[in-house]
């Protein structure tokens, strides 16, 4: 899917870059991995992946390791500064277990794997027994196949014209993967963990069986890595700061990491005195390392969609549902019993191979027909790339999650945070003003591309924060009318209005200046232009990633600057 989605129209490359050492106070073992002590152990399942035991001295040093992370992740950060040097000793932990587990990475990773690079043709040589696979489980997609696009890696081309609106492919519900393939007591386990983890768990299980795993053939197309974050270096995440996604991004890396290390804790440090002992078996079995983690939920991040869950129903009134979920799908209620059944995170084969571009949303679960259906959503001539429409996302939510950008985003946004001084003797009344409007204390509000540039929460935030004690009175006095403050021609009075217009330059210029300081707009672009003209001649992964953080960079500036120039006009008026 988008996850494939290269972010310029040339040919992109990549390359590594070495990660900043990080200056630390917290002790851990030296990494040296025993990869001649590790001992295989077979798996119970026929075709299954042999799993290695590690020796005890890499054992205690990764013991060692998840629990400094715990540690590290319990932190409260106070500022931008301390959150960036709490990554990177995150960061340098990581890389110290993953050489500690380099045994189970190499177990669990096919022979073609193993070299850490990602090979379209690869991935197209499979492509063939998964045709198979999907047509042999009830796929429909006649008038789509799968093959390689420049910039885009697989993709979906269109074998014939296809008119808009058209029925273009379906997936039956038995080749929908999903938490529901585990056996009664194994969902159990995990029947309060969110659903994308479930799904994660499952495919961390269905990968490891190997051969053993009718899900093979689409495990087989799936990519070996990807470009979320959880693959940046030190380096890359570097050249991240200065904008609203690093610290969404960062955050991202601090919840995985902690969601490993605590499973580890559970599976080798404390397995007989915690409630999850149960989940911690899981683990073991299945060789469960960080490298494999990081896979699965960036797979799964990266390409699911919500479906209706089988296994227990919610009564639910008829209508048609759009869902919230990473991709763009709608559920199709029964018209006759009006149940709808709870959604649960799922993965999607063949339909997951379409690419992302701006459109409206025509992928929908049918419940009475019980499978996945894609509706054309414009028409597409033979020959041209098949495109779907992911849904309403920022470009900083594809970055952090998806690891692709849409250079033509009309939904996209740039957060910025804001929020009330408690020691402020009017920040009850106008907290109380911004609850009307459904608007938090502290909330992270949207600048948007042009025309809008200044999105009515974020307005109607700063109008309440330069009010007078007067002003408050007024609005506080008649609620009803607070929506009014949420509209770019309220009638307020001329002083409120150069306040709110000059506090909006000033916070703009502002975070244009930090983005500024971080990498000069110049230096920016200079160095854009260079990484695309290496990828042409030599692609590669990680310059992949430097050139996506770079025009993320330059997207985020462009919206900005839009919108002090906007704020500047108003001021004028």
């Amino acid at each position: 899917m988008g996850k494939n989605k290269r972010n310029n129209n040339k040919q992109q490359q990549q390359h590594k870059s070495t990660q900043q050492a990080a200056t630390t106070t917290t002790t851990t073992p030296t990494p040296t991995p025993n990869a001649k002590n590790a001992t295989p152990k077979s798996n119970s399942n026929s075709g299954a992946l042999r799993i290695p035991s590690l020796s005890e001295k890499d054992r205690r040093a990764l013991n060692a390791i998840a629990q400094a992370i715990l540690k590290l992740v319990q932190t409260q950060t106070a500022n931008p500064n301390e959150e960036w040097k709490q990554y990177v000793e995150l960061q340098r932990l990581l890389d110290s277990m993953m050489l500690l587990e380099k045994p189970l990475q190499l177990a669990t990773r096919s022979p073609e794997d193993s070299s850490g690079v990602e090979s379209e043709k690869t991935r197209l040589a499979k492509v063939a027994a998964f045709n198979e696979w999907a047509r042999a489980g009830g796929v429909q997609s006649d008038c789509v196949e799968i093959t390689t696009f420049p910039g885009y890696q697989l993709g979906l081309r269109a074998k014939r014209d296809i008119a808009a609106e058209e029925l273009v492919l379906s997936v039956p519900r038995k080749l929908i993967f999903s938490e529901e393939l585990l056996p009664e007591w194994k969902r159990e386990l995990f029947r309060n963990f969110p659903t994308h983890l479930n799904v994660t768990y499952t495919l961390i299980i269905e990968k490891v069986r190997g051969a053993a795993s009718a899900w093979q053939p689409f495990i087989d197309t799936l990519p070996t890595r990807y470009s979320t974050v959880l693959y940046f270096t030190v380096d890359q995440m570097q050249r991240l700061r200065g904008t609203s996604a690093c610290s969404a991004a960062m955050r991202h890396c601090l919840v995985i990491a902690r969601l490993y290390a605590s499973m580890y804790k559970c599976a080798y440090i404390q397995p007989g005195d915690n409630v999850m002992a149960a989940k911690a078996n899981l683990f073991t079995e299945y060789g469960l390392c960080y490298e494999l983690y990081r896979w699965a939920v960036s797979t799964v991040t990266t390409r699911q969609n919500l479906v209706p869950r089988e296994l227990s129903t919610v009564g639910e009134v008829d209508q048609v549902c759009q869902l919230g979920g990473f991709e763009g799908t709608e559920i199709k209620r029964d018209a006759e019993t009006g149940a709808r059944n709870a959604p649960i995170s799922a993965l999607i084969p063949y339909w997951d191979m379409t690419n992302h571009r701006c459109g409206k949303i025509t992928s929908y679960y049918d419940r009475a027909a019980q499978q996945m259906e894609c509706t054309a959503q414009e028409a597409f001539k033979a020959g041209e790339q098949f495109f779907i429409y992911y849904g309403d996302r920022s470009n900083a939510d594809r970055l952090v999650h998806h690891g692709f950008l849409d250079m033509h985003n009309l939904k996209d946004y740039v957060q910025i945070r804001l929020g009330l001084s408690p020691t402020d003797p009017l920040v009850e009344q106008r907290s109380l003003l911004l609850a009307e409007l459904n608007i938090e204390r502290k909330a992270e509000l949207r600048v948007l591309p042009a025309p809008e540039h200044i999105s009515g929460e974020l307005l109607a935030f700063v109008r309440v924060f330069n009010m007078s004690k007067e002003q408050l009175e007024h609005w506080c006095s008649d609620l009803e009318r607070a929506v009014d403050l949420l509209h770019i021609d309220c009638a307020l009075e001329t002083d409120l209005e150069t306040r709110t217009w000059q506090y909006l330059y000033q916070r703009l210029k502002l975070l244009l200046g930090v983005l500024e300081a971080s990498l000069h707009e110049a230096d920016e672009r200079q160095q854009l232009e260079a990484l695309q003209r290496e990828q042409v001649e030599q692609p590669s992964a990680s310059r992949d990633i430097d050139i996506m953080v770079l025009q993320y960079r330059r997207l985020e500036r462009c919206i900005l600057t839009d919108a002090l120039q906007y704020a500047q006009e108003r001021l004028k008026v």
